[in-house]
């Protein structure tokens, strides 16, 4: 009987449901900031990148097996010296939909036009860490100011942008100016998307990582800008007002937030999936397979074949399968499963283990 996603007959049968899923790559760990959250670079000594070989093959791969999203990340893609390469591969194969994550330094008005040339196909999300001041004491002197220009380019370039966001402590609270700030500024972008902060675990120095200090897993000390549950509340209040008052803001895969906004009994947040879902995989830039680019859990690393063997693995499917443990006796259940959570938050949101970082929100808000 044949099986989607396996080779039957030298025939690559795609697999059901990942047309609309994004397959991302991490192209590179070099990068133009040196932001001290950043997952992709925290604690590395070395800075892998895939060759364009490699590259190419997992999107021909990922084409063969259904996928028609593809998403390309870093470190700083537009260092990565085969990008237009790899897009005019992944156009000339049929994607049908091309995203890019930069943080806009390097999007001069050449580059914006070069990147305009693929259509409405392609869209750039353009990283800020909210005001002026904020974003410049986590990513370097002076980057807001490129990257706001970058922003300026490629909507001259009539790109499809949005702005990305990462949210700690200290963006919650000044979150509605800088949101007012996003659209009235940089008129023309599609939307706000907020990505809540989280903290990266640390490998060991054989696998190519700095050693970390005291004993402790996190690369850069960020505890003190997580969201604690009230924090996470703030942040979801402001983010469903901002709708209600024509703001496009959403929460990244997390639908959390969803939940927590119909509890306040404020319905205006759009819906999110979860982190680790069906049909999501991550090519990293050393080759290793994750669920999610934050992620330190691997399946392996890629190889031709590798994607098909990881989507159909029962590793993978009880990763994005609903939980059957906290779950099920958990008096929010009904309220998170409507919003397709089905899992409890992952573990890194606060490092607090005192029970779920969801059930210690839906507490406070309840």
């Amino acid at each position: 009987m044949e099986q989607s996603g396996m080779i039957t007959n030298n025939k690559v049968l795609p697999i059901a449901g990942i047309g609309t899923e994004n397959l991302s790559i991490e192209l590179t760990t070099r990068c133009t900031n040196e932001c001290s959250h950043c997952f992709a670079r925290a604690g590395r000594i070395d800075s892998p990148e895939l060759s364009f070989d490699t590259a190419q093959g997992i999107i021909a791969e990922g084409f063969r097996i259904g996928y028609r999203h593809l998403h390309l990340t870093g470190g700083e893609p537009l260092l990565w010296p085969h990008l237009f390469g790899l897009l005019d591969g992944a156009a000339s194969l049929g994607y049908e939909m091309l995203f890019i994550n930069t943080n806009g330094t390097l999007l001069t008005p050449d580059t914006a036009r070069r990147l305009a040339g693929f259509g409405e196909r392609l869209h750039l999300s353009i990283s800020l860490q909210g005001p002026e001041q904020i974003h410049d004491r986590f990513r370097g002197p002076g980057s807001f100011q490129k990257a706001t220009q970058g922003a300026r380019n490629s909507l001259d370039a009539a790109l499809s942008v949005f702005i990305f966001a990462t949210v700690g402590k200290s963006l919650v609270a000044v979150l509605p100016r800088f949101a007012e700030y996003v659209f009235t500024e940089l008129p023309g972008v599609k939307g706000l998307t907020l990505i809540q902060l989280i903290r990266v675990a640390g490998r060991s120095v054989s696998e190519g990582f700095k050693p970390l200090a005291n004993g402790t897993d996190d690369a850069h000390g960020l505890d003190r800008e997580l969201l604690a549950p009230e924090d996470f509340v703030g942040m979801v209040r402001s983010a469903a007002l901002l709708n209600l008052y024509g703001y496009p803001v959403t929460v990244l895969e997390n639908p959390l937030a969803t939940v927590a906004a119909d509890l306040m009994e404020m319905p205006w947040l759009p819906p999110e999936p979860m982190l680790y879902r069906n049909g999501k995989i991550v090519v990293m830039a050393d080759r290793s397979i994750t669920l999610a680019h934050s992620s330190r859990e691997t399946y392996g690393a890629y190889a031709p074949g590798a994607l098909s063997a990881v989507l159909m693995s029962e590793d993978y499917a009880r990763a994005v399968s609903p939980d059957t443990v906290t779950c099920p006796y958990c008096r929010f259940r009904s309220a998170c499963a409507e919003k397709g959570m089905v899992r409890p938050s992952e573990w890194f949101r606060d490092r607090d283990g005192s029970a779920p970082y969801c059930k210690r929100v839906l507490r406070l808000i309840a």
